[in-house]
Parts: C-alpha cells; sequence; structure tokens
C-alpha cells in the first residue's frame, strides 16, 4: 500500500506541477495579448488625436478663410490698406507692379498713386478680391489670402 500512495502522491505531484506549468504558460500568454492590445490602444490613440489635431487647424484654417473673406466684402479698402503698407516697406525697390483683382483694381490703383504714384497696378483675372501680387526687381511677394493661409497651416502642422 506504501507503493500505491507514493505512486498515487507522485502522480498527483507531477500533475500538480504539469497543471501549474500550464496555467502560467497561459497567464503569460494573456499577459502577452494584453501589453500588446495597450499598445496597440496608445498607437490607436495617438494617432486619433493626430488626426484630430490636424482637422483642428484644416477646420481652424477654413474658418479664418471665411472670416477673410466677409472682411473683404464688408471693408471694399481693405486689400488696398494691405497693398500700401507692404509696398511702404519696398519703397527702396525699383519697377514696382503691383497685380490685384478686377474687382479690387480701381480703388486699389487710385489708393495706390496717392501712396507710390511710380507703382505700376494691374488687373489679374487670375487673382480673386483681396488678393495682390508685388513684382519688383529685386523680388516677388504673393500676398493671396489662399497662400498666406496655407503658409499658416503648413507652420501649424509642422510640414
Amino acid at each position: 500500500m506504501d507503493v500505491e500512495k507514493q505512486a498515487f502522491e507522485q502522480g498527483y505531484a507531477e500533475g500538480e506541477r504539469i497543471g501549474k506549468q500550464m496555467g502560467e504558460a497561459m497567464v503569460e500568454s494573456i499577459c502577452r495579448r494584453y501589453e500588446k492590445s495597450l499598445g496597440d490602444l496608445a498607437a490607436s490613440h495617438k494617432q486619433m488625436a493626430q488626426t484630430m489635431e490636424e482637422q483642428t487647424v484644416h477646420l481652424a484654417l477654413e474658418i479664418s478663410r471665411k472670416i477673410v473673406q466677409r472682411e473683404l466684402t464688408v471693408d471694399l479698402d481693405l486689400v488696398a490698406t494691405l497693398a500700401a503698407v507692404t509696398l511702404k516697406r519696398l519703397a527702396s525697390h525699383q519697377s514696382i507692379a503691383l497685380r490685384v483683382s478686377r474687382t479690387d483694381f480701381e480703388r486699389v490703383r487710385t489708393a495706390i498713386a496717392a501712396v507710390n504714384p511710380a507703382v505700376a497696378v494691374k488687373d489679374d483675372p487670375m487673382l480673386e478680391r483681396g488678393d495682390f501680387l508685388i513684382e519688383t526687381a529685386q523680388t516677388h511677394l504673393d500676398g493671396r489670402l489662399s497662400t498666406q493661409i496655407d503658409t499658416i497651416g503648413r507652420a501649424l502642422l509642422d510640414e
């Protein structure tokens, strides 16, 4: 009977050891899957946050564009003022040409003639209300609303 009891206890201990090993292997496998899931969740969260940030910047830029376009329809002298301020900074330049939209042409031409009559103001059918381009012998300045907002967007999005 001692041999039977000893065999039973030995078998029982062996079964317990194998069961414990299997349990530990299962727990280890579950822990690895859990850690992988947490990593995947963190990566998804980071991607979602980045996407939301980009979408928020794009939305803010579009709202800004609409506000500026609205201001341009309310304050018809705004583009002339912006162009005049820019031209004052270029006073030392030669052969200055200012291109504006057909909509803004007359108003801008009149305003600029008072500031610097040497500036050649030209209407450009490719430009929209509020846009202007300045070309001199030394430089080229893009005052188009879309360019300015795109530049701000690239800076905000670190592009």
